[in-house]
This record gives structure tokens, sequence and C-alpha cells, in this order.
């Protein structure tokens, strides 16, 4: 299996590059709407951050429990077709997480518009949780892709996940694609 050229390099680092620029178009939402738009005077009534925090930990469930679900790879699945599939659930299971993350801040954002007092101290405490909870279930990291891999191979087949986003062929014990 010829894993395809991207201008990033391997599919692991395209798939950190789209990570990190959502990670960085937070921080700028939150500068934006939090410093600019609302500014960071005052802070919100108190339930708010308490909904925040408690709609993270829903979120941190959310993920734990549904979001590394992939379909196991099937014991005798030729490496090329496994590596293929197993790419895909990644991507796939990645981008579930990402939007369930993403979900405090786009709370945060409306309740710091919805209410008094307008501050955007609500939008900065939805950006800070959600990239907490992005660090922890978004980035593809070793811990993610691991899980995620265990999840691919529980049937006993193997999925060659690691391989394949690292950019080698399926079972070449770490050699690289020129």
């Amino acid at each position: 299996m010829t894993v395809p050229a991207t201008t990033t390099g391997t599919p692991l680092k395209a798939l950190k590059t789209t990570i990190g620029a959502v990670m960085g178009g937070l921080v700028v939402v939150a500068i934006l709407f939090g410093g600019v738009v609302l500014g960071l005077h005052g802070y919100p009534l108190t339930w708010v951050p308490w909904l925040l925090g408690a709609l993270t930990v829903v979120a941190h469930l959310v993920c734990t429990a549904v979001g590394y679900r992939v379909p196991a790879v099937a014991p005798g699945t030729a490496p090329d077709e496994a590596a293929t599939a197993a790419r895909a659930a990644f991507q796939q299971s990645t981008f579930l997480r990402l939007a369930v993350c993403e979900a405090v801040s786009l709370v945060g954002i409306a309740l710091a518009f919805a209410v008094r007092p307008q501050t955007g101290m609500t939008v900065v405490i939805g950006v800070v949780l959600t990239l907490a909870l992005l660090l922890l279930h978004g980035w593809p990291g070793t811990r993610v892709l691991g899980r995620v891999e265990r999840s691919l191979d529980r049937d006993g087949g193997r999925s060659y996940l690691t391989d394949t986003m690292h950019g080698r062929e399926p079972g070449q014990n770490g050699a690289l694609l020129s």
C-alpha cells in the first residue's frame, strides 16, 4: 500500500495540522469575541461557569464512551485493506470527538450573548475548557492513536494503524516510505 502524498507529509502530520488549526481558531475566537466584541470586564453569573464545567464533564464522558468506538478489523484482512479502513476509522472518530469537544465552546459563545451580564469571560471559559478536552481527546498523539488501534484490533485482526498514520507500509516494522 502506498500512502498518498500530502503537502504536510504523513497522514498523522496532516491530521495534527488540522486539529492544531481548529485549536488555534478557538484561541482567535476567544480573543475576538472575548476581548474585542464583548470585552473581558466583569464575570458571568456563578451558574454559567458551573454549567460549562458540567458540559465539559459530559463531553468527556461521551468521548470516552463512544468517541473511540470503531469497527474492528476482521482477522485475516489483507494488510493494505486493513490499513486503509483503519486510517479512515481513526480520522472519523477523531472528528467525532472534535465535534463533541467543541460543543462546550459553542455553548459558551451562545451564553456570552444570551446571559446578562454579557462578558467575554464566558467565551474564554468555554474555549479554555474546550482546549483541555481537545488536548485529551482530539489531539492525535500516541495515547489516542494507541487507544483507537486497540479498538480496531480487539477481535484479533491487525489494523496497522500506527504504521499507516506514520506513512509506513503496513507491517514493515517502522521502515519509512521514501
